[in-house]
């Protein structure tokens, strides 16, 4: 997917990208360069199951419960950086909570919030957007999937 349809599919839904400027990899950066806390920020986590490729979102306090995963969609682990860019057309640390076409899942703690930051579709680029628009877009399933 090109940045283009990100940032048209941000639009619709009300979304922003913010233009960081510089990589922005992990949790602790996200909160730095946009004053939110760990619970606020999203990771956009893709996993390889037995059945399908998925798109996993949790909060950045909370890490994938892989046992949780395995019950409902069978052996798990995480995909690989080449099949990251593959299945999503994104490389890790860019990958949006939007716009991927993946099965997704968002743990119910990503619901709590307003708003959430997640990936922008590159790792300078960071996108806020309300939580329930990732499950209405996304036609998303909430279940817990954090430990």
């Amino acid at each position: 997917m090109t940045m283009g349809k990100l940032e048209e599919i941000a639009k619709e839904l009300g979304a922003e990208i913010l233009e960081v400027g510089r990589p922005v990899k992990t949790v602790e950066q996200a909160t730095r360069e946009t004053g939110t806390s760990p619970k606020q920020v999203i990771k956009s986590l893709v996993i390889i199951s037995e059945r399908e490729p998925l798109l996993v979102i949790v909060d950045g306090e909370s890490r994938v419960d892989m046992g949780k995963l395995e019950r409902l969609f069978g052996k798990c682990r995480f995909a690989k950086p080449e099949e990251v860019k593959e299945l999503t057309g994104y490389e890790v640390g860019g990958v949006p909570p939007v716009g991927v076409p993946l099965r997704t899942i968002v743990d119910p703690k990503v619901l709590e919030n307003e708003y959430v930051i997640g990936g922008g579709g590159a790792i300078d680029r960071l996108l806020r957007i309300e939580p329930q628009k990732i499950v209405e877009y996304q036609g998303a399933e909430v279940v817990d999937v954090r430990r």
